[in-house]
């Protein structure tokens, strides 16, 4: 049986060091209020939160068919977008308890300092 007393000096840089990674890997993929990140292809973003909390709602659902009419609705009438590269946004806020991001986007472009609602999936981590 190995107790306190036997642990030796020279482990403890690496037990040290194997604890600072795992802070640092839990961190890495943490939405953070100001931090630059990618958003994926094709994800649908809103502008407007009411749409998207109606969209979370519809896909939490599993109607499909309610899911795919309503989206389609939306981007006809240019309340949502879906882009088909991933681009890169700045975290704005972020409501952990409903899933959902308000960010501005960073991509150069027409569309660069745009803010737009998206659900918090939709960022890579």
């Amino acid at each position: 049986m190995i107790g306190y007393n036997n642990l030796s000096m020279k482990s403890f840089p690496g037990m040290l060091s194997l604890v600072l990674a795992l802070a640092i890997t839990s961190l890495a993929g943490e939405i953070r209020k100001g931090a630059s990140m990618e958003v994926k292809a094709n994800s649908i973003w809103f502008q407007e939160v009411k749409d998207l909390t109606r969209w979370q709602q519809l896909k939490k659902s599993a109607n499909s068919k309610a899911l795919a009419d309503y989206q389609e609705k939306l981007l006809s009438n240019r309340d949502a977008w879906q882009f088909t590269k991933p681009l890169t946004v700045k975290v704005v806020s972020h409501d952990v308890a409903k899933h959902q991001v308000k960010v501005e986007m960073e991509t150069p472009g027409r569309m660069q300092g745009t803010s737009w609602f998206l659900d918090d999936n939709t960022l890579v981590q």
